[in-house]
């Protein structure tokens, strides 16, 4: 994602656009995939399946302000695990983003979590930030991935995942968005808001967040998104623009099911899929 306004080059290069982020992402009232990630947690971490002297390592990738990994941490609370031989991994390429995952967790569970910033096409990188060798449970929430949209991208993320993923028991689930579908039915179909919409904020007095001339092109199996955003202050003598933002998001778009057979050239094995709320999980492993 671009965002033209002077020398801004990214979403989260301002306090308001990274408020504007976490205002509009999908968040616990909109999508429960955390308690979905969760059960497969607790399935995965089975001392049948792993030794309890190693850590259980999840990566979430595209962490964002930490939404899933604060699910996690939520869930574990709720029913008082500590998350005891468990680390997480919250990797992201925004270190805006990072810092304000960092300041939302739990303080409870600040031991167990790391931030890195990091790519999804460089997971071993990562991983060498880590220290450690491999993931258990690697999660790539809300369709993601369809941010790798250049040629190939998807590709290398795949083989990236390959070389990270603990053999034999690990899992990676990776989300592809309903509204990504190439062939989309009319109950799932997303469609680009016309005309204005203004979204207060949370955290800022007086502040509005005015969203329009949004427009998206489909080329190639990518949609070119891109809206006007402006930050807006309310006063007793009228509103004030305060940021002004330009903002292009090129999204590749899948076929139903494009996700498996592109997997196997990659290395990994296709276990299964599941049905989120808005969303299909698709989950692969490595051959031990």
């Amino acid at each position: 994602m671009t965002i033209t306004k002077g020398t801004m080059n990214d979403l989260y290069s301002s306090p308001y656009l990274v408020d504007y982020y976490d205002l509009v992402a999908p968040n616990s009232d909109s999508i429960d995939d955390a308690s979905f990630y969760w059960r497969v947690y607790q399935e995965l971490r089975s001392p049948l399946l792993k030794p309890p002297r190693e850590p259980f390592i999840i990566m979430d990738l595209g962490t964002g302000t930490g939404r899933v990994v604060q699910g996690l941490s939520n869930s574990a609370a709720m029913i008082g695990d500590n998350f005891f031989n468990t680390k997480v991994l919250g990797v992201d390429n925004a270190q805006h983003m990072l810092d304000k995952a960092a300041q939302n967790l739990d303080p409870l569970f600040k031991e167990h979590v790391s931030w890195i910033l990091g790519s999804a096409l460089d997971l071993e990188s990562v991983m060498a930030q880590s220290g450690y060798d491999k993931v258990d449970l690697l999660i790539f929430s809300i369709g993601s991935i369809s941010h790798l949209s250049e040629k190939d991208q998807p590709e290398k993320f795949l083989e990236q995942v390959s070389r990270v993923l603990a053999p034999g028991t690990g899992r990676a689930y990776i989300s592809i968005y309903d509204g990504s579908l190439l062939q989309k039915s009319e109950q799932i179909a997303f469609h680009q808001p016309k005309g204005v919409t203004e979204i207060r904020s949370h955290i800022f007095p007086n502040i509005m967040y005015r969203e329009f001339n949004h427009r998206g092109d489909i080329q190639d199996k990518v949609k070119d998104v891109k809206f006007e955003l402006q930050v807006v202050e309310r006063t007793e003598l009228g509103d004030q623009v305060l940021e002004t933002n330009n903002i292009s998001m090129k999204m590749r778009q899948w076929d139903e099911d494009e996700l498996v057979s592109m997997s196997s050239g990659a290395g990994l094995s296709f276990v299964e899929k599941a049905r989120g709320k808005h969303e299909t999980f698709y989950v692969f492993s490595i051959s031990a």
